[in-house]
């Protein structure tokens, strides 16, 4: 007994544990997400240990993460504080003045767009227009949702070489296959259906590929295709061997990844984008595979590993990663890829919350030409981070939307760092950025073309009107309310 009262802790540590024994013994194992000033510091072995050696290591690890939680502060506090003074910025146009004045007159390009979308539907032929013109031509009359089957027809007649249509919701199988089957030649290059899954399924996949091979097809984009399984997208995949792009976002009944790799060995872009139904294994075995491999989608799989990712980079030339929404993401997985693949210049990291600055300083560490980061919502992420991106020089589009700890570190370094290739930023909800800091940004990053800023109550309209920058784009100011102007009071008296 006495060599148990001899190894115990201090009576104060003791009664700590005593008050909360009841969550010591309904103990659930805590992920890497958990925070830093989880009960159980010690580490999962404390749960093995005999009472009081297990006491004593859950006390001083609760002491050590203490301490680096107190250094982590002083750091952060320093950090801050070299760039909290208000910056020295005084708009050089009045902003009295107002807005600035849109142009008048539109682009004559888009207003030719404008009226033949909005009398597509008494166009009786689109031959001889160029592919460019055609192809934008596609996008506008799906933006306005008038690709009805008769309006299909204008943009698939005379076999095209490509073929874009973003929006096919409305188009049923039969009618998707009737247009789709005239272009299959190999003439055609680039296939893109967005929204298909209504109308693209087996029979037009089969029906396609029955006339031959697709020599020429280089990029196939299938968006929401939930009816295309594995066997419909093979029969294409073998007709068109020298794919080189290849898109299947959302595509839900998608399994089996490997017959990517074996019939398209040569893909430099794969979108997998909210393919849930496949599995790590086989995106592994797929991914390794794809040599020229450049750019690469993995948005809203929470099953993509830090392992897989890594093992991805080191196989593949990557220069473009997208991991939203992925959370099973860490630390461990960015730095592994940010090692692999030091010619990465763009990566997409909307609402990995498990991010922190660790991972960004090793990225800026080795990928030395990081153009685009996008960091929507990845809470754990401060201006230490932030600024270690801008050491480059070269970071080109910053999305820092819906992160909290961000502030006048975070501009500063924009501004000093990035003031020749700055051009879009997103600062939304970032309520800690101060104006005065946004107009030093925007005076000094001339090349800086759009500046979003939704929830950021704290900007007026001394930055949006006495900015220098006449091509910047301010998207997301509050609106600014005038005063309605003065009346006159009527008074009606009754006659006497």
């Amino acid at each position: 007994m006495s060599c148990l009262y001899a190894s115990a802790p201090a009576c104060s540590d003791l009664l700590c544990l005593l008050r909360r024994a009841a969550h010591f013994a309904h103990y659930a194992n805590a992920d890497d997400s958990a925070e830093e000033d989880n009960l159980h510091t010690g580490g999962n072995e404390a749960r093995t240990l005999g009472p009081w050696s297990s006491a004593r290591q859950l006390v001083e690890g609760r002491a050590a993460a203490a301490a680096a939680r107190e250094d982590k502060i002083a750091a952060a506090a320093q950090a801050v504080a070299a760039a909290e003074a208000e910056a020295d910025w005084r708009p050089r146009r009045d902003p009295a003045l107002g807005p600035r004045v849109p142009p008048r007159v539109g682009k004559l390009f888009s207003m030719c767009l404008a009226v033949l979308v909005e009398y597509i539907d008494d166009v009786e032929t689109l031959y001889g227009m160029p592919t460019m013109i055609k192809v934008q031509l596609a996008r506008a009359v799906a933006d306005a949702r008038r690709m009805t089957p008769e309006v299909l027809r204008l943009f698939t007649d005379d076999g095209p070489d490509e073929v874009v249509l973003p929006e096919c919701s409305q188009l049923m199988p039969a009618t998707l296959a009737e247009a789709l089957v005239p272009c299959a030649t190999p003439r055609l290059e680039r296939l893109e259906l967005g929204l298909c899954g209504r109308g693209f399924g087996d029979a037009v996949a089969a029906a396609m590929v029955a006339g031959g091979q697709l020599s020429r097809l280089r990029s196939l984009t299938l968006g929401g295709a939930y009816r295309t399984t594995d066997a419909d997208l093979a029969k294409l995949l073998a007709a068109a061997p020298d794919l080189a792009e290849l898109r299947l976002p959302q595509c839900s009944r998608l399994q089996d990844a490997c017959a990517i790799a074996r019939l398209t060995p040569n893909l430099e872009m794969l979108d997998l984008t909210e393919c849930r139904g496949i599995s790590v294994q086989s995106l592994q075995q797929c991914l390794t595979s794809l040599k020229s491999l450049r750019v690469l989608e993995l948005n809203g799989d929470t099953e993509v590993t830090d392992d897989l990712l890594t093992e991805v980079a080191l196989a593949c030339p990557l220069r473009r990663l997208g991991v939203s929404n992925c959370s099973a993401v860490t630390d461990r997985g960015v730095r592994g890829v940010a090692a692999a693949a030091p010619q990465l210049t763009a990566l997409i990291a909307d609402d990995v919350g498990r991010l922190t600055d660790a991972a960004l300083v090793a990225l800026s560490e080795s990928c030395r030409d990081i153009q685009e980061v996008s960091l929507r919502r990845c809470t754990k992420v401060t201006d230490v981070g932030v600024a270690a991106l801008t050491l480059s020089g070269k970071l080109r589009s910053l999305n820092m939307s819906g992160i909290a700890h961000v502030g006048p570190a975070s501009i500063k370094a924009l501004a000093t760092s990035c003031k020749e290739s700055l051009e879009e930023l997103d600062v939304s909800w970032c309520r800690g950025v101060p104006e005065a800091w946004l107009g030093v940004l925007a005076d000094s990053c001339t090349n800086l073309l759009r500046l979003t800023i939704f929830g950021c109550s704290q900007v007026t309209t001394k930055l949006l009107n006495g900015h220098t920058n006449d091509a910047l784009e301010i998207v997301g100011a509050t609106a600014q309310k005038t005063p309605p102007p003065s009346v006159a009071r009527i008074v009606l008296r009754p006659e006497a």
